[in-house]
């Protein structure tokens, strides 16, 4: 019994127990890579795969918003320049506008002081052939009387 002894007293002679704790380390480790490691790889898979996914949606959504972006910086730059432009018609139009109702203004003036100016002519002239018809006879009459022709 001498071996025997010296064989259960001996870490370095392995006994059976080592061996079948061994052969559960495996199975469980077998079952475990089977039938556990497959689905969690295979939604760790998924999960990559949304990830990418959602990376490339990301990148897409980020250049179709600078797309726009640049759209709408454009669309308002060209409204500016467009709305400068209609200003500065609409300035010059109303230069004309007013340009031509200062022409007729004045046309207008003119023919009214024309019309105003040969109505008091006219005017003129009665009253001086009036005044002469009046004035003839009233200048005789005194001519007479301080020349000493006494008519009366």
């Amino acid at each position: 019994m001498n071996t025997v002894s010296l064989a259960t007293e001996n870490f370095l002679i392995p006994n059976g127990t080592f061996f079948v704790e061994l052969a559960i380390f495996l199975l469980v480790f077998a079952v475990i890579w089977l039938f556990v490691v497959p689905p969690i790889r295979e939604v760790l898979d998924q999960r990559e795969a949304r990830v990418t996914e959602a990376a490339a949606h990301r990148r897409q959504a980020r250049e179709a918003f600078a797309a726009a972006e640049d759209r709408y910086r454009s669309s308002l730059t060209q409204a500016h320049a467009d709305a400068a432009r209609l200003r500065e018609q609409a300035r010059d139009e109303g230069r004309v506008i007013l340009t031509a109702a200062r022409e007729r203004a004045q046309e207008q003036t003119d023919e009214q002081v024309a019309a105003a100016t040969a109505r008091l002519r006219t005017q003129a002239a009665t009253a001086a052939t009036r005044f002469d018809a009046y004035l003839d006879p009233m200048a005789r009459d005194l001519a007479d009387r301080v020349i000493g022709g006494g008519r009366r």
